[in-house]
Formats: C-alpha cells, sequence, structure tokens
C-alpha cells in the first residue's frame, strides 16, 4: 500500500498523510506500464467551483482538486482504462490531504509557529541523506515532483510547520521511563539465551535426521515403494500424496533440489540432497524437453516431473543483536509519538467542522 504523499518526509507529517490510508486499487499499482489506449465515455463536466472539502471557513475547490489529481495521474502513467478508477483514488487522497494540513497549519498560525533558516537547513540535509540512494538532490527532487518545484517548496514549507507544531503541542511531552528502557534490553537477551540453549541441540538433531535419511535411501535400494516410504516417514504435505510434487519448471525450486531433480536420470532416485529444508531424496518420474515456438504455438521450457521425500531440520536461529538504551529509548518514543500523534489530531478534529463530498472517507 501506498499513500499519496503531499508534503513532507518527516514522522509528524507522514503520519498526517498516513491516517485513514486505504488499499491502494490495483489502477495506481499497475501505473508505469503503458497500455493501448481505449475509449472512454464522455463524463458530464463537473463544476470547477464546487466545494469538494471543507474546514471551518477553509474551501477546497474541485478545480484544485483536479490540478492535484491530473498531475498524479500524469507522473504515475495510469494505463486509459484504469484512470477512473485511480481519479477516484487520488481524489480521495486529496481531500484527505486538504483537510489534514488545513486542520495543523490553522492550529500553527494560532500558536503563532514560525520556520527558521535552520529548521529548513536541517530538514534538507535530511532530505539529501534520504534521497543519495537514487543519486538525487533535494532540488532535483523538488523541479521532478509531479505539482512542479514551486508547489513542492511550499508543501515543504507547510511540512516544516507541521513538525514544529507536532514537536511542541505532542513530541516534547513524551517521556521513556528507565524501568522501560531496561526491560526491553532484558527481554532481548533473554530470548538469546534462549535461542542459543536451542541452538546447542540442533547439531545432535542434525544427526539424527541425516541418519533416518540415510536410512530411508537403504530401504529404497533394498525394493522399498517410494510413495509408501513418503507417506510415512516425509515431512513435507506432498508426504500424504506419495511424495508427488507434479510437474514444475527451473525457478520453481530451491536451486539445490532443482539442480539435482533436472540432472537426475528418469525412474531412479538420487543421492541425498541438503536444502534449507532439511534432507530430501527425489524421484523424477517424467522429463519434458524444451520447445521452440511455432506458429500460434508459444515456446515452452524444460520441465520435470518428480516426487520426493523431506525429513525436516530446524535451521539455527541468529540471536538479535542487543539495542543500546539510547536505541532502547529512540524506538520506544517512536511507537508512543505515533499514538499521541493521532489522539492529537483526532482532537483536532472534533473541535472543527469538517465537511466532504466524498462519502465514507476516512480520516
Amino acid at each position: 500500500m501506498k499513500c499519496v504523499r503531499l508534503f513532507s518526509l518527516t514522522l509528524a507529517s507522514t503520519l498526517v498523510v498516513a491516517t485513514g490510508c486505504e488499499k491502494e486499487p490495483e489502477a495506481v499499482k499497475a501505473a508505469g506500464s503503458p497500455a493501448e489506449p481505449v475509449a472512454v465515455e464522455a463524463a458530464v463536466p463537473a463544476d470547477p467551483n464546487e466545494v469538494v472539502a471543507s474546514v471551518n471557513d477553509k474551501k477546497y475547490l474541485r478545480k484544485d482538486m483536479d490540478k492535484v489529481v491530473n498531475a498524479l495521474l500524469k507522473s504515475q502513467n495510469v494505463p486509459a482504462d484504469q484512470i477512473a478508477q485511480a481519479k477516484e483514488y487520488f481524489e480521495q487522497r486529496a481531500a484527505h490531504s486538504f483537510i489534514m494540513k488545513t486542520l495543523l497549519l490553522d492550529e500553527a498560525k494560532k500558536q503563532s509557529i514560525t520556520v527558521t533558516d535552520d529548521d529548513r537547513k536541517a530538514q534538507l540535509a535530511k532530505m539529501e541523506e534520504a534521497l543519495k540512494p537514487q543519486d538525487m538532490t533535494p532540488e532535483q527532487y523538488f523541479k521532478k515532483a509531479p505539482l512542479g518545484e514551486e508547489a513542492a517548496k511550499a508543501e515543504f514549507e507547510e511540512g516544516l510547520i507541521i513538525d514544529k507544531l507536532i514537536q511542541k503541542s505532542v513530541l516534547a511531552d513524551i517521556k521513556i521511563a528507565d524501568e522501560d528502557v531496561k526491560k526491553t534490553i532484558a527481554d532481548i537477551e533473554k530470548s538469546n539465551a534462549e535461542i542459543v540453549e536451542k541452538n546447542k541441540g540442533l547439531e545432535a538433531d542434525k544427526a539424527a535426521k541425516k541418519a533416518k535419511i540415510e536410512d530411508i535411501k537403504k530401504q529404497l535400494e533394498g525394493g522399498a515403494d517410494f510413495a509408501e516410504l513418503a507417506k510415512a516417514h516425509s515431512d513435507c504435505p506432498s508426504g500424504q500424496k506419495g511424495g508427488d510434487l507434479g510437474e514444475f519448471t527451473r525457478g520453481r525450486m530451491v536451486k539445490p533440489f532443482e539442480d539435482a531433480a533436472f540432472a537426475q536420470e528418469v525412474g531412479k532416485v538420487g543421492a541425498i540432497v541438503e536444502t534449507q529444508f532439511g534432507y530430501h531424496l527425489i524421484k523424477v518420474t517424467a522429463k519434458t524437453p524444451a520447445t521452440a515456438a511455432q506458429g500460434d504455438t508459444p515456446a515452452s521450457p524444460e520441465s520435470v516431473t518428480a516426487s520426493h521425500i523431506l525429513v525436516k531440520v530446524d535451521q539455527a536461529q541468529q540471536p538479535q543483536p542487543v539495542p543500546t538504551a539510547e536505541q532502547v529509548t529512540e524506538q520506544l518514543k517512536q511507537g508512543k509519538s505515533r499514538e499521541a500523534v493521532q489522539k492529537y489530531i483526532e482532537g483536532l478534529k472534533a473541535a472543527a467542522k469538517i465537511e466532504t463530498i466524498f462519502e465514507g472517507l476516512q480520516l
């Protein structure tokens, strides 16, 4: 799920945009892949001055919403036959963003929240670091924004104001008790000790499992029925079907299993194969060679039909790195911050008169 992100990159603003996000429609998920143009029935033009959302005396007009939605549709390259669905989604997200931003910016104005050059420099430094993996600078980010550079920079400023408001009104009061930090670290250390203790017995267990699969192989070499042994001993659900895995092509199984299956002779049980799941005995029952495309018949890859017997082996777990007290404090603070910000926003909504044309819009 993605949310239409219309301002800032920080915790407070991200929470505002994420509040009430709905499941992203398939039309938006599919965006980016060009599609063949299709005929779309012309809709009756809507009144550009229609109020689509309002917060107290602030109104959001359809023409302003359409500007945002059209820019997002263009940037997402939505297929023509899915535009209607994507447009509805973006309209609701735009209205939601307007309502949340208006609530918070109005409250920031009441509290005389202002942004300084130092605030801008600090946030731009964070943006620069976040954008490095994309080989992009903040200036390039603003210039490439769907709504244009000017709008992107305005949203950046709004995000800074909202963050300062949240910091002052919510986050500054959040405290983490030393006892909570110590308990979190103690729980991690206890879990790690349990993992170490469990891992001690795994080598002996693995040796016993290896002996079991070797015994099964000896039984097969002595003429035992593969399907019957699979039903009796395999730890894979396929054991109930005599170990039958059906037909599969390359890329469907883990690499060691795949390599063995495609290399084995038909009708014979191969050597014991070890994978991340445990020990396997594989019996290939059929092979189908790859075929080239001919006329309307597409090409088909090489495939095998096989059965297997699995003796599962538990893998050793890795203990979790024990965080510092500072790291735990920050982690716990993040969790409390999300709850506190949501509660703060709920209070602002309850005190405001909010209206929208979108029925069922989650605020």
